[in-house]
């Protein structure tokens, strides 16, 4: 049965957030995590987001559909390194606050994390902030094609002693290999 997936609109203000009518999950991380990657490879397509090599390119909320519109994906702009000028990075930014605060539908948020690198410093105050403020999220390593298996084991060790969560679920996924696809596939339709 083909799906019916894909870009649905993107919102630069407040003021143009689509409806609350289906529940969403939102896709956080540091610019060039891979977000539009991974947003792709859930919903079948190879262009629905678009993908950049050139970090801090999503200056807005994008919205995506999966499981025949009965969820959004939404892509967050990329914290960290970005081009855009300290006006546009304050405003992206309240808008991603906002969104995060007052979406009542938003169901979890999944942080995105560089399998290679492993949390850095704006992750810890990204998922502290998320904690600080009762949002419920879940934490994916990307890119875990191009690491070791001794290297991913030690980034999830660290990670997951960090965080001192026990009830945090931890994805490993490879948008250019598929791995782990299927599952967090599986992990986002129980959401619904």
């Amino acid at each position: 049965m083909k799906q019916d997936n894909g870009f649905i609109f993107g919102a630069s203000d407040i003021k143009l957030l689509p409806n609350e009518l289906a529940p969403e999950v939102a896709f956080a991380g540091r610019s060039n995590v891979g977000k539009s990657s991974l947003i792709n490879a859930l919903i079948n397509s190879k262009k629905a987001a678009r993908v950049s090599s050139n970090p801090g390119c999503t200056r807005q909320i994008n919205f995506y559909s999966a499981y025949n519109h009965r969820l959004r994906l939404v892509d967050l702009p990329g914290y960290g390194y970005s081009r855009a000028s300290k006006k546009e990075i304050v405003k992206y930014l309240n808008l991603v606050e906002h969104y995060l605060f007052y979406r009542r539908n938003l169901k979890k948020v999944f942080v995105l994390v560089d399998g290679k690198v492993g949390l850095k410093e704006i992750d810890k105050d990204f998922i502290y902030w998320l904690t600080c403020n009762h949002i419920n999220f879940d934490l994916i390593l990307t890119k875990i094609d191009k690491m070791s298996i001794q290297h991913l084991h030690a980034i999830r060790e660290s990670s997951c002693k960090w965080i001192n969560n026990q009830a945090l679920l931890m994805h490993e996924v490879s948008s250019y290999t598929s791995s782990g696809i299927k599952n967090l596939k599986n992990a986002i339709y129980k959401i619904i």
